[in-house]
């Protein structure tokens, strides 16, 4: 195998290696943010019908950990979904995917009960992330 053919190859490889990443991140949109309190907290991220429609949420965690208690989807049409979530995301982490009932469906709001972990790291930050 001569240079031109190895260096070929290899970058391609490594250009096949980058495109699914950057798939992946083209179809999740960012919804919203919220900050987190110290205590038990309910805040809702209204999304509205003019973002698109969805098929699969998840939140991620910036600053530091949360315990997730409760989550509320509602939709366009004025129907909703209680999700009882019960699990805690690290900082820097991202919730498990959440499918949303019925397929690509228009999102009104998301509310959430959670509360920041104890630990005295600061403030934490929720992101609402869509999949369409």
């Amino acid at each position: 195998m001569d240079r031109r053919s190895f260096l070929f190859g290899a970058t391609s490889l490594a250009a096949a290696a980058v495109v699914p990443a950057e798939a992946d991140a083209a179809v999740w949109r960012h919804l919203g943010t919220r900050k987190v309190g110290f205590f038990v907290d309910r805040d809702t991220i209204h999304v509205g019908g003019a973002a698109g429609r969805y098929d699969k949420i998840r939140f991620r965690v910036r600053g530091n950990a949360i315990w997730m208690f409760d989550l509320n989807v509602r939709y366009g049409n004025g129907s909703f979904d209680d999700i009882p979530t019960r699990f805690r995301v690290p900082q820097g982490g991202y919730s498990r995917v959440i499918d949303l009932r019925g397929g690509e469906r228009y999102l009104r709001s998301v509310s959430f009960l959670y509360r920041r972990a104890v630990n005295g790291r600061g403030p934490a930050y929720i992101e609402l992330w869509g999949r369409r």
